[in-house]
């Protein structure tokens, strides 16, 4: 699955959908907002690579998925802003790990 926004916005998942293994989410003098708030994920690792020049990327995430944000920034930021859990998340075969690129730009998750 693939997200590109180059001077421009670009929104994913806004109804059920699946992502598939790998997701590619690209913003350039723009914006990219992917919800996985209604995405099938299939078991194990989903992987997600995000990069952004001069723009942003956003990730709108379910609270009972487990998610990993790395990657860099040069001149922008990377943020994961989740409420805390008030009790243990059950043990959950799919995960979101998300790779986050920003030159001038930023990333943010949240759900």
């Amino acid at each position: 699955m693939k997200s590109i926004a180059i001077f421009g916005g670009s929104k994913l998942g806004q109804r059920p959908w699946r992502p598939g293994k790998k997701v590619l989410a690209i913003a350039i003098f723009g914006g990219s907002e992917i919800d996985f708030r209604q995405a099938e994920l299939e078991d194990g690792v989903t992987h997600v690579v995000a990069f952004s020049f001069l723009g942003g990327n956003k990730f709108i995430v379910p609270d009972d998925l487990p998610v990993t944000l790395s990657g860099f920034s040069m001149l922008g930021g990377g943020e994961a802003k989740r409420a805390q859990a008030k009790e243990a998340l059950p043990v959950s075969s799919k995960t979101l790990h998300i790779n986050a690129i920003s030159i001038l730009g930023g990333c943010r998750v949240t759900d």
